[in-house]
């Protein structure tokens, strides 16, 4: 089977939930990261990614220090597979003087299309992954020529985690017809809650801990993502294990009075959470458990 070939059979589309890419930000490996586009997809383990650009179209770049190479994610918009394989059949500049050339004709497989380029020193695999909306992700591995089956692996691997929603919409801030509907989206618009859990059991045998936190924008937007640690000790033995969720949607205020109010979270996966809230002046509780409240980094 041609190396080719092999990645195209390798494309299989996964559930997503990522966290939004961010200029300022490096992601490392294991994180799903999503961009606006509602493209996601999953840092490589023993990468580490950051968005360069943030214009039309976004660029993600991944680098390693273990791996000599580099790798990109691409996102465009408004192309067909054939329009996308047409722009993987010419030279690829991936800068600082390298400039590599395809191999062979780029592969078409339904919504995907799959390229090699090589030169004298360099090789390189790109996998194009085209969506429903025509939004699609071009993801590229590249370097010495040693590394050869590596960016195959790769690249085959990252376009198995690649998955499309919804783009980020336009959103309404929460309503506040009344004054204490007003008063409540003052206190929380722009905001970030925090709660921090953490539990052990005694002595060296283990114990728990949890971060979660939710991001109210004003635009009515949130995003919301949860992390949890547990740890375990017995004689001869050792274990941990984590892990890390979110979702995000729209946020509004309901049955907002002076003492308190429901803040109403409705997901863009279609799930919905009610949380009582009440401040008593200097601090924030959320279902009767305290949360610190600080101005968001991530609302823009």
């Amino acid at each position: 089977m041609g190396a080719l070939a092999f990645i195209v059979l390798a494309l299989l589309a996964p559930p997503a939930i990522g966290e939004e890419l961010r200029p300022d930000q490096r992601h490392p490996g294991g994180t799903r990261v999503e961009a606006s586009s509602g493209v996601s997809f999953v840092v490589p383990l023993g990468w580490i990614g950051q968005l360069s650009r943030e214009g039309a179209p976004q660029v993600f770049l991944l680098r390693s220090e273990v791996t000599e190479g580099v790798g990109l994610v691409i996102v465009k918009t408004g192309l067909t597979p054939a329009q996308l394989a047409a722009s993987l059949d010419e030279d690829q500049d991936l800068g600082s003087g390298v400039v590599l050339r395809p191999t062979s004709k780029p592969i078409i497989d339904g919504s995907r299309v799959v390229a090699r380029f090589a030169n004298a020193l360099y090789v390189g695999y790109a996998v194009g992954v085209v969506g429903s909306d025509a939004t699609s992700a071009v993801l590229v591995f590249a370097g010495p020529q040693r590394n050869e089956a590596t960016y195959r692996q790769l690249v085959g691997g990252l376009a198995k985690s690649v998955a499309f929603g919804s783009p980020a919409a336009p959103s309404t801030p929460p309503p506040a017809e009344d004054p204490g509907a007003r008063r409540w989206a003052q206190l929380l618009s722009g905001q970030m809650l925090h709660y921090f859990s953490s539990y052990n059991s005694g002595g060296a045998s283990g114990g728990m801990a949890a971060h979660r936190v939710i991001h109210l924008c004003a635009d009515g937007r949130f995003a919301y993502f949860g992390d949890r640690m547990v740890t375990m000790n017995v004689p001869g033995a050792s274990a941990s294990s984590g892990g890390r969720g979110g979702f995000r949607g729209q946020w509004t205020l309901d049955a907002a009075t002076p003492g308190g109010a429901v803040l109403v979270l409705r997901g863009d996966d279609g799930r919905q959470l009610r949380w009582s809230v009440t401040y008593d002046g200097q601090k924030t509780f959320v279902n009767g458990q305290r949360w610190l409240r600080a101005a968001s980094d991530a609302c823009r």
